[in-house]
């Protein structure tokens, strides 16, 4: 009797053991593609140093614009001796897809920002955020905008 209670124990233990294994076991394959249909990417993205002291951000986005929730600028005020340094932004200003465009969208887009500290070296990066979740954000490089310089000279015209 106790042979055969052993033996009902384990057999039961075994098919437990079988259906543990057999439910934990996924499907193995290679990972799904983006949806490359949702996605937008950046092109001709550059900022403009007003004279009134604001940037402003300019550029074109080609893709699925109906997927942009919102943009970022970041931004780094930096000394002249420290380009090579990392980029670590101290402000960052975001506009939102309808600030930016209003009701309609297109492939073009403008917003300007006003810096909390002034400078006359900036290094940049925008990123724009997907609406649908698990799509990646389009970034670009960091790049570097000057203060436009300005000539304080008078040129007093001499006479002959």
């Amino acid at each position: 009797m106790m042979k055969n209670l052993n033996m009902k124990t384990y057999s039961f233990l075994m098919v437990l053991c079988l259906f543990i294994l057999c439910a934990a076991c996924g499907k193995k394959g290679d990972p799904l593609p983006q949806k490359v249909d949702q996605l937008f990417h950046l092109q001709n993205v550059f900022v403009i140093y007003n004279p009134e002291g604001t940037l402003s951000v300019q550029g074109t986005i080609g893709g699925a614009i109906e997927n942009v929730q919102a943009f970022t600028l970041e931004l780094e005020a930096v000394d002249e001796d420290c380009i090579g340094c990392p980029f670590v932004p101290a402000e960052k200003h975001s506009e939102t897809a309808q600030e930016v465009w209003g009701n309609g969208r297109s492939s073009q887009f403008s917003f300007s920002v006003y810096p909390h500290v002034e400078s006359n070296v900036y290094r940049w990066r925008l990123v724009v955020y997907n609406a649908v979740s698990g799509l990646t954000n389009a970034v670009t490089p960091v790049y570097k905008i000057n203060k436009p310089f300005e000539e304080a000279r008078d040129f007093v015209e001499i006479s002959k």
